[in-house]
């Protein structure tokens, strides 16, 4: 039999081979499972709407030596993005598309191995205030052609596995940074006084707030020949979740106390002990490192006390990646043997007028009776 004869005949029996491959290859893919994490809840969302930590807990990086992660122009929340090119998960692309606060993540996965566009979706469930089960889901887009299939006989059991230590992956790695502390210290604070301005002010309006009033802290301390002893801080004495209002004070801090000035406010820290916690990333990320001592305050025998301090270390004139700006952040213990009453009060300053004023006509009341 000639060579032609033989392939005239192989030819039928490899198209047919082909065909019935495609008969048994996947016509779609999806994929759910989960996984019981020790830590606080709110860290799964910050972890997956971080691109930059993402190389710290996926699988991909592992599976492959020759991965090679690129970030996008955004790094964090809906936008953020990255590109990646490796000898196993191809040339592809991934983009955050929704993110619900502390309860839901979504994505965008693309690369050249897979036959159309992958969607994983996460969702955070909260069991007590301890653990919580992380929920992974992913889906292709659309189906697969059938003359495709058999080029994707192997995609189901190499994805599952995939995205099986995926989510092992951010297990790991929030229940290390559990074990770690986040590298949170409990330290001494030394006494420290400071001078500045105290308001009550709109959550997201607090940048633009430190934006227009530290620089008149400085003029004023400039004016009187005061050079501030270290960099600008917020120092938190009260928050009022349900209207989104945070009673802080945008000071400096000097060498030793001033009185209060009309506009002004002088404070004064006496040494205590804390939690610190060094953070780097912008201002928009500090609720990161909130939650990472929130967790630890309420695992721990101590009582928080006022103010919560952010020490804002590294200014953007000096520094534009934002990835390096570092705010020292501590919390403070209250030695009294309660909650101070700054932090135990839930009302906003404009409250506290009102019921001022309120005490100040029952007493002329009294009086005039």
């Amino acid at each position: 039999m000639s060579k032609k004869q033989i392939a005239i005949l192989i030819l039928p029996l490899a198209v047919a081979a082909y065909l019935l491959a495609c008969f048994f290859g996947p016509a779609a893919y999806s994929f759910t499972d989960e996984v019981k994490i020790t830590g606080p809840y709110k860290m799964a969302y910050i972890t997956l709407n971080d691109i930059k930590d993402w190389p710290k807990w996926y699988s991909w990086n592992k599976e492959d030596p020759s991965f090679h992660f690129v970030k996008g122009g955004r790094q964090h929340y809906v936008g953020a993005n990255f590109s990646f090119e490796s000898k196993s998960m191809g040339s592809g692309y991934v983009e955050l598309l929704e993110s619900y606060q502390d309860s839901v993540v979504t994505a965008r996965l693309q690369t050249d191995v897979l036959p159309g566009e992958m969607k994983i979706n996460w969702q955070i469930l909260p069991e007590g205030t301890r653990t919580f089960f992380l929920k992974v889901n992913a889906r292709l887009a659309g189906t697969i052609p059938f003359y495709q299939r058999a080029l994707y006989l192997g995609l189901p059991a190499r994805w599952n596995g995939i995205l099986r230590k995926d989510l092992q992956g951010i297990q790991s790695y929030i229940e290390q940074l559990v074990q770690t502390d986040f590298g949170i210290k409990k330290e001494p604070y030394k006494e420290k006084h400071y001078f500045g301005i105290l308001d009550a002010v709109i959550n997201d309006r607090v940048p633009q707030y430190y934006a227009k009033q530290l620089p008149r802290v400085y003029r004023f301390l400039d004016s009187l020949g005061i050079t501030p002893s270290g960099p600008p801080a917020g120092l938190i004495f009260d928050w009022d979740a349900s209207v989104g209002r945070v009673f802080l004070m945008a000071a400096l801090p000097v060498d030793k106390p001033m009185p209060n000035i009309r506009g002004y406010t002088s404070f004064t820290i006496k040494p205590t002990e804390c939690l610190h916690l060094e953070h780097y990333g912008s201002y928009a990320t500090l609720r990161h490192a909130h939650t990472k001592l929130s967790y630890l305050m309420d695992d721990s025998p101590y009582v928080l006390g006022a103010p919560v301090i952010e020490e804002y270390v590294t200014s953007p004139s000096q520094e534009p990646d934002t990835s390096k700006w570092l705010t020292n952040v501590y919390y403070l213990f209250d030695n009294t043997g309660g909650y101070a009453k700054t932090v135990e009060r839930k009302f906003s300053l404009e409250d506290v007028i009102k019921m001022e004023e309120a005490e100040r006509r029952e007493n002329l009341k009294k009086l005039i009776q």
